[in-house]
Parts: C-alpha cells; structure tokens; sequence
C-alpha cells in the first residue's frame, strides 16, 4: 500500500445517520475529495483545470460496505486504479476505507469521464495528467 494514494479522516457528524452510521453519500463525497486532492498533488488544481478547460466527473460509482464506520472513528481512504479499465476516455478508479484496525469497510470502485468546458463533450483524458494515473500504476506493479 506504500505507493498508493492514501489519506486518513475522522467521520464528522454530517457524514451519519441518526444511528451515528457514515452515510453512503459521505462514502462519495471522500472518494471526490480524494480524486482532488491526487490532482492537486500532481499540479492540476481546480483552477488550472478551469484555465485549460477541462475537468472531470464521477459515473457509475458502485459502492460495496462490508463493516460501518461510526461517528468520530478515524478511517483511512486508499485511491488505486484499475490498470486494466484505462481506455478511451474514462479512467477506473476504486477507493478503499479502511477503519482504525485496517480492516475494509466499504469499496467505491468508480469511472472518471473528462470533459472539454469549451463544448461540454467527453474527452480522452489529456496525457499530461494521464502520465500521473500511469506512474502510479507503475509503481504498484514494482511494489
């Protein structure tokens, strides 16, 4: 897991349900964040993104929880990606939670679509961004 994307968090009051559970909304919105924050780590800001026109979204997210995350437990989110899903313009991802005893709770395996702001089209996904989705890979393969 050393070369993966991995960030820790404390499930907050706005991620639960009344029975202090992390709601599977909070699941997508830290698979989100995630994504951001491996862009923004490699230099592609939301705004450098604005200023070459393109951006991403989240399709098809398929969520599987196998144990619950409850109010104020620390989890950590890994972003990996599927090197055998990377194809024409949408690009695999999975996100895993892991509670404080590295047990997994739940899986968010998801598609990334580009898209051109000029026309609102998909779009392959740019290869100088791309080129950082590959390293990653790259060295998971090595590890």
């Amino acid at each position: 897991m050393k070369n993966m994307f991995k960030r820790n968090y404390t499930v907050k009051g706005e991620d639960v349900n009344d029975f202090m559970v992390m709601q599977n909304f909070a699941y997508l919105k830290y698979t989100s964040k995630l994504i951001e924050l491996f862009l923004l780590e490699k230099g592609f800001s939301k705004p450098k993104l604005n200023d070459l026109k393109i951006g991403w979204q989240k399709n098809n997210d398929q969520l599987k929880n196998s144990k619950k995350l409850m109010f104020m437990e620390s989890f950590s989110a890994v972003l990996e990606f599927d090197t055998s899903a990377i194809s024409g313009n949408r690009t695999h991802t999975i996100v895993r939670f892991f509670n404080e005893k590295k047990e997994v709770c739940s899986t968010v395996v998801t598609e990334l679509h580009w898209v051109n702001y000029n026309n609102w089209e998909i779009i392959h996904p740019p290869k100088g961004i791309m080129k950082y989705f590959s390293n990653e890979m790259q060295h998971r393969r090595a590890s």
